[in-house]
């Protein structure tokens, strides 16, 4: 992205301030705030799809207690926005 965020392959936060891999393709090991994916752990044997579909069976709730959701969050627009077709439960 062109303001230096990534978004996140779980899902669809827009705002990361680190990849979730590195130039190399490396994982970073940073942590998304919306989901809570910790990069190059929780990915290392689960599908990004598999832990967006446990993200939503979980009821797709804001994750970090340390950074709020943006004001008007929602976990479905921030889906939809991305390009994923699951759509949660709540949010």
């Amino acid at each position: 992205m062109s303001d230096g965020r990534h978004t996140c392959p779980v899902c669809g936060y827009a705002q990361l301030e680190e990849p979730h891999l590195d130039a190399v393709g490396e994982p970073t090991y940073s942590i998304c705030p919306s989901c809570g994916t910790q990069f190059g752990a929780d990915d290392l044997t689960t599908s990004h799809e598999a832990l967006r579909k446990l993200w939503l069976d979980g009821g797709a709730a804001w994750w970090s207690e340390a950074k709020p959701a943006p004001a008007g969050w929602s976990a479905s627009a921030q889906l939809e926005s991305a390009g994923f077709a699951a759509t949660p439960k709540h949010g």
